[in-house]
């Protein structure tokens, strides 16, 4: 490897210096119980979410640990690494290692994987023969974790990683009121950003590159006002339920085409879905389904609404919550409203989710109309601010 190619490497390494790690991060973690397992640990999610600051602080903490020549770190994004990007890249930096420090590495951790062609022939390869513990990140826009799975064969455990917990915005501002978290989000430079107006560009930005780059340039949309409309949409009207045939009569396109959209906004982690709660598969797909942000400061900076609607909000924040702690969520509409039902196997937990301090009488039958008529492991009812923000934060 030449000395250019080295020199870069090592900027981002702690042989000769200390990367900036960034505010502490509760996914770190969880993947520093998977250290001492065989399969590579790789990272996804939303753009700009910290996928990249996640690596360097468990890079952090095993070059404390096992020394600061155990580990190599190369980011792919690198614009000297343009056109040298390949396979053999991957072995020269290996091999520099070895000659420089006179072992191989311990672990390694591949930034942005994807623009390395044939990478996951690499990646499986060593995997398989044990050389060292792989670590890897990949844009949303072309790798997600279904592609990260297939791609490892089965030799990758995968973590999520999201905007800024209430917690983790707490561990930034302590005295930060769920309003503030709701009107901010988490997404790291736009919660560290004190500017209001820079924080709503930031937002806007992240939007604006979901739509033109992680989903108009890779599934070649060519209607991108119509897409862009959709998604304004989706997150004017995040928690409520979506009508086919509204979306159809405001945008002019087919339900096929509603669907792929919808699937693509997903894939861009502009928004989830939760789908109806049913026994009968048929039934629960023929059920519209609700749509939520993937960050409420995401939503407040780009919905369409013209007044705040902090009930539909908290919901949101909720429904995130969930879907970080790794709960498959679901919800229930029929005479009466299950915000969500959450399956743990085959046990179900009834949630509803209320603003006021002061829950109207509707929400606790909810409950009970649904455990009499399912099997109930909990009902749990989360109500006023003061309530939510604790559950928020256990």
């Amino acid at each position: 490897m030449d000395e250019r190619a080295w020199s870069t490497v090592e900027s981002w390494n702690y042989w000769k210096g200390e990367p900036e790690t960034g505010i502490p991060r509760e996914i770190t973690d969880k993947a520093m119980e998977f250290v001492d397992g065989p399969e590579a640990v790789y990272f996804y999610g939303p753009r700009r979410t910290g996928k990249t600051t996640v690596c360097l602080q468990i890079l952090k903490r095993l070059a404390k640990k096992h020394g600061k020549e155990s580990c190599i770190y190369i980011n792919f994004e690198e614009p000297s690494f343009a056109s040298v990007l390949s396979t053999a890249f991957l072995d020269d930096a290996t091999d520099e290692f070895k000659t420089r420090f006179g072992k191989k590495p311990s672990f390694v951790f591949l930034d942005e994987i994807q623009n390395v062609p044939m990478w996951e022939k690499w990646v499986r390869a060593r995997v398989d023969k044990k050389e060292f513990k792989i670590f890897l990140t990949g844009s949303s826009a072309k790798l997600l974790s279904s592609e990260f799975s297939t791609s490892l064969g089965g030799r990758g455990t995968g973590f999520l990683v999201l905007p800024f917990s209430f917690r983790e915005f707490r561990g930034i501002y302590p005295k930060a009121s769920l309003k503030e978290y709701l009107e901010i989000g988490g997404y790291p430079a736009v919660a560290l950003e004190k500017n209001p107006e820079k924080r709503t560009r930031l937002l806007e930005e992240y939007f604006d590159t979901a739509i033109t780059r992680d989903i108009a340039a890779r599934y070649d949309v060519r209607d991108v006002p119509t897409l862009r409309t959709l998604a304004v949409y989706v997150l004017t009207n995040s928690g409520k339920l979506f009508s086919y045939n509204k979306i159809r009569e405001m945008t002019g396109l087919s339900f096929d085409a509603i669907k792929m959209y919808l699937t693509y906004l997903e894939d861009a982690f502009v928004g989830f879905q939760v789908p109806y709660f049913s026994y009968s598969l048929k039934k629960a797909m023929e059920k519209p389904r609700k749509y939520y942000a993937y960050d409420t400061g995401l939503q407040a900076a780009v919905s369409k609404s013209f007044s705040p609607d902090f009930g539909r909000r908290i919901e949101n924040a909720v429904a995130i919550d969930l879907l970080r702690r790794g709960k498959e969520i679901q919800y229930y509409s029929n005479s009466y409203e299950v915000d969500f039902v959450i399956k743990d196997g085959l046990a179900l937990t009834a949630m509803n989710v209320c603003a006021s301090e002061t829950a109207p009488l509707r929400e606790t039958e909810a409950l009970e109309k649904f455990s009499a008529e399912h099997k109930v492991k909990e009902n749990v009812l989360l109500k006023g601010e003061k309530e939510i923000s604790s559950w928020l934060t256990v």
